[in-house]
């Protein structure tokens, strides 16, 4: 059974949740989510797990986001299996990962972090646009790939969920290294994933490395999604993030 969420009240206790922790004036920042679709994520994406972590995050996009929305990313292994998929709010979350994410480009494929950080930092005009992976016959003509056209640079609160380790550590963290070094406004929250009490020592190392990233293990995941407001916010909402936020707020 899906589960199901007064969001305005969700709203109301991230709200004062927030408030306890030093926040009195949430900032407007955009919100988006990344999701692992690797082949070892598929049960929980079909059985409803994760559209039920989704819809926790429901409340912090209708408090942050300018548009009360979250755009979605998804990704397996290289750079063609990163895909921007529709966004979602209140309107469309039920359901959602069973319309918009199961059978979508890459789903069940392997586990690389580092092209969808590219690209999600391109896309919020913080990162260079990645290459794109070139036709047979641009090769042959000798034909580069055209960057994508910068955008102006977004406020952005990042949840990247996955299931798993990632196969390109080497090149994820030398980006998030390079995202911290320019100082890029952007703060990446990794929720790690699991039935049952899977440790994540890759992105619990990176959240302590770095001090726009944060980690969370999200362990018996279908426990822990039918957590009260309360407790699911005193997981996500650390000093560094309220530090973080505070600075966009300035």
């Amino acid at each position: 059974m899906a589960l199901t969420l007064d969001l305005n009240k969700s709203q109301q206790a991230l709200v004062l949740n927030l408030a306890k922790a030093g926040v009195s004036d949430p900032p407007k920042v955009d919100v988006a989510f990344v999701m692992d679709v690797s082949g070892s994520f598929d049960d929980e994406h079909r059985q409803g797990v994760t559209n039920d972590l989704l819809t926790r995050l429901i409340p912090w996009a209708g408090l942050f986001d300018p548009d009360q929305k979250m755009e979605v990313y998804t990704f397996s292994n290289g750079p063609r299996n990163v895909h921007h998929a529709a966004d979602v709010s209140a309107r469309n979350y039920a359901g959602y990962v069973q319309r918009e994410i199961i059978g979508c480009p890459g789903y069940q494929g392997g586990t690389d972090y580092s092209y969808v950080l590219e690209r999600v930092l391109a896309d919020f005009g913080w990162g260079p646009a990645p290459a794109q992976p070139r036709s047979f016959f641009a090769k042959l003509l000798g034909a580069s790939a055209a960057a994508a056209p910068a955008v102006a640079p977004r406020q952005t609160l990042i949840f990247f969920v996955t299931d798993g380790e990632s196969s390109d550590e080497a090149k994820t963290t030398a980006l998030l290294k390079a995202s911290q070094t320019r100082g890029d406004g952007v703060y990446f929250h990794f929720l790690g994933v699991s039935n049952q009490s899977a440790k994540f020592p890759y992105i619990e190392r990176l959240g302590d490395q770095f001090g726009n990233v944060g980690f969370t293990a999200v362990n018996q995941v279908r426990s822990w999604v039918q957590q009260p407001d309360d407790a699911i916010n005193q997981a996500l909402i650390s000093d560094e993030l309220v530090a973080w936020l505070k600075a966009g707020r300035a």
